[in-house]
């Protein structure tokens, strides 16, 4: 099979990770497969194009070509213009279609079926391609940074304790800061919790039906009792979630403001630390890219991968 890495471009160009390494590409082209890589595909981590030809690599400039490959592998979705590049092919990528429909409608006008890294889970329903930790610490350091105060004078309340909040409890407990984890039958309570706050985490998997509703566990309202110059790291970046006032952002616009109270709300923290990040979403990819480019139809993939699949033919809109 022949595949396609384009260089990653979203966010202003601030988005410079490879999804796949010359390690790893190595092992496709002994498994004879074709991988055509983008001309300095991963230079800006400071891996040559010279690495990737010499791991069995085919080396170009024309993106056209890249996109038209039997199956594309990205971190990032591709953009509009690079959707209109592909055609009757697979899609290997981040998705999040229920947040993002208007990715689906694009693989639609195309014939792209795709293959959603982020819902290849094992039997326990971990994912099997992930940074969650990385993305927890990125946040946390970032948030620190913004603060104005070193991380031993911080108040952090963080609300929920699953492994999206474990990379950040470990900055923040290593740094000093003291630290409270919100508990579910302490949620009536926020209103008390949140005053003097100096940054509050948001790591909640925020149900649908609340999505749905518009229910929030912390108001706009709520957001004048943390200190000044207080920090929402919004971690779990879902849209509507807990905290009313969060809205993805990107790397190249990480932050804004409201009522005097900085918001991170990035969709994509591992991008802060891309080298780190990359290296573990190569070996991640790399185990499954083999599984799906050794069959010849996707009705033939393991189950675990078959329910990653986002058809646009049957996608509910």
């Amino acid at each position: 099979m022949n595949i396609g890495i384009p260089k990653e471009i979203a966010a202003r160009g601030r988005e410079i990770r490879a999804i796949l390494l010359p390690r790893e590409v190595k092992r496709i082209t002994e498994e004879k497969h074709k991988v055509l890589a983008e001309r300095g595909l991963g230079v800006r981590m400071g891996i040559s194009d010279t690495e990737y030809r010499e791991a069995g690599a085919v080396i170009t400039r024309d993106r056209v070509k890249i996109f038209s490959q039997d199956i594309v592998v990205k971190l990032k979705p591709p953009l509009p213009d690079e959707f209109k590049m592909m055609h009757n092919n697979i899609l290997f990528s981040m998705l999040h279609a229920e947040q993002n429909p208007s990715y689906v409608r694009l693989m639609e006008k195309r014939n792209v079926k795709g293959i959603a890294m982020e819902l290849v889970k094992n039997r326990t329903g971990e994912r099997l391609i992930q940074c969650t930790d990385i993305a927890g610490e990125q946040g946390m350091i970032m948030a620190f940074h913004l603060a104005k105060k070193s991380p031993y004078d911080c108040n952090v309340l963080v609300l929920g304790y699953g492994a999206i909040s474990s990379g950040a409890l470990s900055v923040a407990h290593s740094l000093g800061a003291d630290v409270k984890i919100l508990r579910k039958g302490e949620f009536r309570h926020i209103k008390h919790f949140i005053r003097h706050v100096d940054i509050l985490v948001n790591g909640l998997s925020w149900p649908p039906e609340k999505r749905d509703n518009k229910e929030y566990l912390v108001t706009r309202s709520l957001l004048k009792l943390m200190n000044k110059h207080g920090i929402v790291l919004d971690l779990s970046v879902d849209h509507p979630n807990p905290v009313e006032t969060c809205r993805p952002t990107q790397l190249s616009s990480p932050t804004y403001m409201v009522n005097g109270i900085t918001h991170i709300c990035i969709f994509g923290y591992p991008g802060l630390a891309p080298i780190s990040s990359s290296g573990r979403y190569s070996r991640q990819v790399l185990h499954l890219l083999l599984k799906i480019i050794s069959v010849k139809k996707l009705s033939r993939l393991p189950n675990y991968i078959k329910k990653a699949i986002v058809d646009p033919n049957t996608f509910e809109f």
